[in-house]
């Protein structure tokens, strides 16, 4: 099959420096993007073991934190750490149904344990990752890619038909909302201005709140109850550790390795017209390891690059390395002063749920355009569909392991771990 270029139109690359208030304007585009999936995980532990307020608000408080500082790893490097492109780190959505399952299971102190457990494998995996190099190719990385945009997307559903909302899951007003966002990211698109264009997220965003304020859907109490100043505090959690919980952790750091790679390279393909370079992998691989293993420290879940910024960039062609620094600094103003980050919380989960279903949507999109890059045989496509059958099908139907073992119920229903064992396994099983 005859490879097309790459069409995304790069407004910004890589070395660009947006002018004047622009670039502060598509960093908070890129917080604004992230910050659902960024604590929906600590949110629903929270409510999953009746944690208190202010246990709550150090969960939050630490997502924010560490997302700031693994997107700095990450972005800025540091010897061999880090891939030094416009990646943004977060609280992994991959994780949910595993840490989930170890919380109700073992409690917090566990996921954490074996989260920094996890994060020093994926440490070891960075640094061998040459050895294991013909592993990631781009049908499996691809693969893995759309797993995660495929597994995300009833997410983006569900916080657009408000499924935290007071005045009901699936309520007409939060569908205005959320498809008012998506109408707005549309237009923007299409208008001629290169900043409405490679700002659209934001703006459908803003466009939403402001609806939403004139409709009365927001909650403004939580402003007076948030402190000023507040600073997270390391190992606030005892930790615990179980193998079973460990040993789910390493295959779920098994699968976020290969898409971290795959976020790499569908980077790299857009921005550089290249796939990435070992440095660029490995860097990538080892920033998430050791921010995983710094996040459990400071009470956070796994940490790994965020596949929906993929979308973003791609969507709006800002490719700026200083704009996610600066929103990784931000991120980390967040987590020091509750009162700023309340004003993110208390936007409607429907005016998020409108801009995470178009940036989910266009993760599965960026994980097309990484199996392109291989043959499409007859071969590939079977990886493809048993790959997609098995992770996207168990990940939707958990129940149907209701028999298996929780160690192994917990990989086999995440989505992303089936997927890239099958893609892994038929590749080397099926011949060329």
């Amino acid at each position: 099959m005859e490879q097309n270029n790459q069409t995304v139109e790069i407004l910004y690359n890589v070395e660009d420096v947006p002018e004047g208030y622009k670039k502060y304007a598509y960093a908070l585009q890129h917080i604004l993007a992230m910050f659902a999936a960024n604590v929906t995980l600590p949110i629903l532990v929270v409510g999953a073991l009746g944690l208190s307020a202010q246990e709550g608000t150090l969960l939050i408080q630490s997502a924010m934190l560490m997302a700031g500082i693994a997107t700095l790893i990450q972005v800025h490097g540091f010897k061999k750490i880090g891939s030094r492109l416009p990646i943004v780190m977060g609280t992994s959505n991959a994780f949910i149904s595993t840490v989930m399952a170890i919380v109700t299971q073992f409690g917090i102190g566990a996921a954490l344990g074996a989260s920094f457990i996890g994060g020093l494998f994926e440490t070891f995996l960075g640094n061998y990752l040459d050895k294991v190099r013909n592993i990631f190719t781009p049908l499996v990385t691809g693969v893995v890619v759309m797993t995660i945009g495929i597994t995300l997307i009833p997410v983006g559903i569900r916080q657009a038909a408000g499924s935290r909302t007071l005045i009901g899951y699936g309520a007409p007003i939060n569908w205005f909302l959320s498809l008012l966002v998506i109408l707005t990211i549309v237009l923007c698109y299409r208008s001629k201005s290169k900043f409405f264009k490679s700002a659209s997220i934001l703006i459908g965003i803003f466009v939403g709140y402001i609806v939403a304020i004139m409709l009365n859907q927001i909650d403004f109490s939580i402003l007076d109850q948030s402190a000023w100043i507040s600073l997270v505090t390391p190992f606030a959690f005892k930790w615990e550790f179980h193998l079973t919980a460990i040993v789910a952790m390493l295959f779920m750091y098994v699968a976020t390795t290969v898409e971290t790679v795959g976020d790499v390279s569908a980077l790299t393909i857009v921005s550089r017209n290249r796939e990435a370079t070992p440095e660029e992998n490995k860097g990538a691989v080892l920033a998430d390891g050791i921010a995983s293993s710094i996040a459990a420290i400071f009470n956070g879940f796994p940490n790994t690059s965020y596949t929906q910024n993929i979308g973003v960039v791609n969507l709006t062609g800002v490719f700026s390395n200083i704009v996610v620094k600066i929103g990784a600094l931000i991120l980390i103003g967040m987590s020091l002063f509750p009162k700023l980050a309340a004003l993110i919380l208390i936007v409607p989960e429907p005016v998020l749920g409108g801009a995470t279903l178009v940036t989910f949507s266009m993760v599965f999109v960026s994980g097309i355009s990484l199996v392109m890059r291989a043959p499409f045989t007859s071969r590939n496509m079977l990886i493809i569909a048993l790959s997609l059958g098995l992770g996207v099908g168990l990940n939707l139907i958990p129940e149907s392991l209701a028999f298996v073992p929780l160690s192994f119920r917990l990989m086999l229903t995440s989505g992303v771990v089936p997927s890239a064992v099958v893609a892994i396994l038929l590749s080397y099983f099926l011949p060329e």
